[in-house]
């Protein structure tokens, strides 16, 4: 595969599907890596850390280890972000020869990251994603133009991705305002927002709103709520909530305290 040039890592990625379009869904991830200069992925017994990249001082080569007993689809994402540091040229590791990558690391996505190694990480994960989940191709099998949290977890599963990775992904690629909030034994864990989203009030660590349908659901693991009209001043903040018209919930129920919300906004006012 030709990619001397390319720019960004959603470029990258975006370069590698023009060079082969008829890539199911669910590829060969390995398969991929092969035909850019991986030389193997093996599977180890380790716990310092989730994946690790070696290659070679010129890229001639690179070797993709992975700790054994990652699930099937969380191990396709860490080698697609191993990938991503092997072929973005400015990447280069701190210490040695290998990056040695964290299941932090491998969350990380604010594009603003101000410290080189994590910004690294941040552009692996941005890589990954989108040679995973193209945002093209997402679009191009939804089922229904309304945001819901059941296309979240029927496109997984056709993509062979985590729920949480197809999630932040389907937020992104989506034409309405969408936002992503997780949340275990009701306090919010992870927040993914993009630009064009309203400035959401809670924090990270703080319960979810009283007013929220998330607040003592009765939904067992795996239902999804209907996609619910709220209160703008549920989730915003006061001056966010005076420029949104219409505001939105649903919640997909995990295992173990862990759920997904989905907010869907309206009408947004822009500055």
């Amino acid at each position: 595969m030709e990619l001397d040039g390319v720019g960004s890592p959603s470029a990258l990625a975006a370069r590698i599907h023009q060079l082969d379009p008829d890539l199911p869904l669910d590829f060969s991830i390995e398969e991929v890596c092969h035909r850019l200069d991986i030389s193997d992925i093996v599977d180890q017994p380790v716990t310092s850390f989730a994946a690790m990249l070696l290659m070679h001082p010129d890229r001639a080569w690179g070797s993709i280890v992975v700790a054994e007993g990652t699930s099937p689809r969380r191990r396709r994402f860490s080698i697609g972000h191993e990938l991503g540091h092997f072929l973005i040229g400015s990447h280069r590791p701190g210490d040695g020869d290998q990056f040695a990558c964290s299941h932090a690391d491998l969350h990380l996505a604010n594009s603003r990251e101000a410290n080189r190694a994590r910004k690294m990480e941040v552009e692996a994960n941005r890589f990954a994603a989108s040679l995973l989940m193209p945002p093209k191709r997402i679009r191009s099998n939804l089922g229904s133009r309304q945001p819901d949290l059941n296309e979240v977890v029927r496109l997984a599963r056709e993509f062979n991705v985590s729920k949480a990775a197809m999630a932040r992904s389907y937020v992104d690629a989506h034409r309405e305002t969408l936002a992503l909030i997780v949340v275990r034994d009701g306090r919010l864990i992870q927040a993914h927002r993009p630009d064009d989203f309203p400035w959401i009030a809670p924090r990270i660590g703080e319960a979810v709103p009283m007013e929220s349908i998330a607040n003592g659901h009765q939904l067992l693991p795996g239902q999804a709520s209907e996609l619910e009209e709220c209160e703008p001043e549920t989730w915003l903040s006061s001056s966010a909530a005076r420029k949104t018209e219409l505001l939105s919930e649903q919640v997909l129920s995990q295992s173990d305290g862990w759920a997904m919300i989905l907010l869907h906004a309206e009408g947004v006012e822009t500055d």
